[in-house]
């Protein structure tokens, strides 16, 4: 099959990369440099960079290049259980236990937790890591009434499953969650914590955990580097169940 200038000019970014060892964050020539290596015109490298930018290959800054980087990281955050659970093909996952803290729950806090003015949550803030990288700042916060001890278990196996200790140890077992995501500019924290350079948005989901009876037990904040990640979402008929009942009152319909 015969391949298009396009399709030759990727591959020609792509050998570029490999042949010169080209590592994240290296900047790659001018458009104008590689229209001239190519032989094709401006428009074709334009399209080809933004294809490449599209699949995760590179990332463009204006005012300052086109820079290597590495391939997104599939991530389903829809699907139930903790961020192992919802990324793609990745075995290189590690967790680090900022900070374990039983505080007054905000206002916020209340309002996603149904709690009184008053009550107590464990915040629980981790940063989850990728081949070593700064992947993603969590922060979950459990009512402390309902999860007597919870900053000892989290340190006793600070590598392990939240989601998993929440169910085993207290019954408090997922069985939906309502997500909210927006893209932005992160706080000084988050900034610092991922390592993101002064221009990069990161994206950051909040939302509430429920178990089956629909008890709220976990307020949780995410905050990715918006350029690492693809991020899908899902929806199925049992989604569609759920809303129903929660909108409802019926909890029937949930066994």
């Amino acid at each position: 099959m015969t391949t298009t200038r396009y399709e030759q000019t990727v591959q020609l970014i792509e050998a570029y990369i490999e042949e010169n060892k080209l590592g994240i964050g290296d900047r790659l020539p001018t458009e104008t440099e590689i229209a001239r290596m190519a032989g094709v015109s401006l428009i074709t490298v334009r399209r080809a960079m933004t294809e490449l930018a599209q699949a995760g290959f590179v990332r463009r800054e204006q005012g300052r290049g086109t820079f290597v980087q590495a391939r997104r990281i599939d991530a389903e955050t829809t699907r139930l259980g903790g961020l192992s659970d919802t990324l793609g093909a990745v075995s290189s996952l590690t967790t680090e236990v900022l900070s374990v803290a039983r505080v007054e729950a905000s206002s916020v806090q209340r309002s996603a937790l149904a709690l009184d003015l008053g009550e107590k949550v464990w915040e629980v803030r981790r940063l989850r890591r990728i081949d070593g990288e700064p992947a993603a700042l969590e922060v979950a916060c459990i009512p402390a009434a309902r999860a007597p001890g919870l900053d000892k278990q989290v340190r006793r196996d600070p590598a392990g499953s939240l989601y998993r200790l929440l169910a085993d140890r207290y019954g408090l077992e997922e069985a939906y969650e309502e997500q909210a995501l927006v893209v932005r500019r992160p706080d000084p924290e988050t900034r610092s914590r991922l390592a993101l350079p002064d221009q990069h948005l990161a994206v950051i989901i909040t939302g509430t955990s429920y178990t089956r009876s629909r008890l709220a037990f976990d307020a949780f904040y995410l905050a990715f580097d918006a350029l690492r990640f693809t991020f899908h979402l899902r929806s199925t008929a049992q989604d569609a169940l759920l809303a129903r009942a929660a909108s409802s009152g019926i909890q029937g319909e949930l066994s």
